[in-house]
């Protein structure tokens, strides 16, 4: 065995790895003392993601050594696709290359599925100053990506001092979604300078559609012309996603 945890509610982890996929067909999952990690890109690098999921996250949590685990992410969610609020162990043996997922509920399941030999790539950290920091309910962005994804590929990000902007326009008409600090869906707000920015609605799609499963609140941060990051509040843990900037 090099690696063993088990936690109570097995959706959680189908929810983790359907995040994962909006991004990524196939992940190294890292396992170390702190718990698990995954930084990946998507094959154009427009988008990346990086998350952390702490060992305080689990009923237990046990390491023989650090070790990777190669995932095809839409064959473990085709085996998780009906995990529920099931008890979940999972099993790690690099030597058999399988990963065993047992899930206890009204009864027993055993699924086991191939591990791949991945080279992850190496993705230095990213260090970007940001002129606008906000917290928005995670519903209010799902409804305004899907929204904006009917008339236009590409969402607009404003802000100045005292409001928040998403807007989108294409030939079936435009769309326009305003927070001010007296709006419930806007939790904080900080602007350095007033920015806008455009970004790919492909990518935010899948991305909050999946997310939002896991948070009740995203962050977002942008300035000008520069990535946009998306912080969804995960409970012992971090899931954050960079876009790259649609320009014109």
């Amino acid at each position: 065995m090099v690696l063993r945890l088990t936690m109570t509610e097995a959706k959680t982890l189908r929810n983790i790895l359907t995040s994962l996929s909006a991004l990524v067909d196939e992940a190294c999952i890292i396992a170390d003392e702190d718990g698990l990690k995954v930084k990946a890109m998507d094959p154009s690098h427009v988008a990346m993601v990086d998350f952390e999921w702490s060992k305080s996250a689990f009923e237990e949590f046990e390491l023989d050594k650090p070790t990777t685990i190669g995932l095809n992410l839409e064959e473990a969610l085709k085996l998780l696709r009906r995990a529920g609020d099931e008890n979940l162990e999972l099993n790690f043996d690099e030597s058999v290359g399988k990963l065993e997922m047992n899930l206890t509920g009204r009864y027993k399941r055993r699924l086991a599925i191939p591990t791949l030999q991945l080279t992850g790539e190496e993705i230095p950290p990213l260090k970007i100053e940001f002129d606008v920091v906000a917290k928005i309910t995670s519903s209010c962005l799902t409804k305004t990506v899907a929204d904006a994804a009917t008339i236009s590929d590409i969402l607009k990000f404003k802000a100045t001092t005292d409001k928040l902007v998403m807007e989108a326009s294409g030939e079936l008409g435009e769309i326009s979604v305003e927070l001010d600090k007296t709006s419930e869906a806007l939790l904080d707000l900080q602007v350095k300078q007033p920015s806008s920015a455009s970004y790919s609605l492909t990518f935010l799609e899948d991305i909050v559609k999946s997310a939002s499963n896991l948070a009740g609140t995203v962050g977002l941060e942008f300035s000008t012309d520069k990535p946009l990051k998306l912080n969804f509040d995960i409970l012992q843990g971090k899931l954050v996603y960079y876009i790259a900037p649609y320009v014109e």
